[in-house]
């Protein structure tokens, strides 16, 4: 099985449609949010076409609504099989506040309650909040562009080498 940590802001939402739609005078949202780069979203439909992952998503997004239903909405590619756990900052650190890997945290959490072994994952985001120990499985985007030709390769060609078996 293999598995797509998904963020938004600044993979699927990025600076230049955004700034695109701003210059031409076109809203930036719909009812379910801004709106995604139909760029990134070409490429999104790649890798899903090319190595059938499954995709959780790690993105706040989540915490505002159904991202099955948004999936629907918008006719994205692939299946959204679940959403990270949300982990209290202060039970997961102590009593800081600021965590470097709290979103690691989340997706490690989310693989020991849900992934069956053997399974592939890539993690794509746009900013490093993940354990050293995902360094191996994490794509960053430039926020600006999000995924691009260069970032589907490297996804498909991850998921098509690494495999997590105990």
């Amino acid at each position: 099985m293999n598995y797509l940590f998904l963020d938004i802001d600044g993979v699927l939402n990025t600076g230049r449609y955004s700034d695109y739609l701003v210059k031409n005078g076109l809203c930036e949202t719909d009812e379910d949010g801004y709106l995604f780069d139909p760029e990134a979203v070409d490429w999104l439909q790649y890798i899903i076409e090319k190595t059938e992952a499954k995709i959780v998503i790690t993105s706040t997004w989540r915490l505002d609504g159904d991202m099955q239903a948004l999936w629907r909405n918008r006719d994205l590619a692939g299946e959204v099989v679940g959403v990270t756990p949300t982990l209290p900052r202060e039970k997961a650190i102590g009593k800081m506040k600021i965590f470097y890997g709290h979103r690691g945290m989340e997706v490690e959490a989310w693989l020991q309650n849900h992934a069956s072994e053997p399974y592939n994952y890539v993690i794509l985001d746009d900013e490093d909040d993940y354990l050293e120990t995902q360094a191996e499985h994490l794509v960053l985007t430039d926020p600006m562009t999000g995924i691009t030709v260069d970032v589907a390769e490297k996804v498909i060609g991850m998921l098509d080498n690494l495999c997590i078996s105990k």
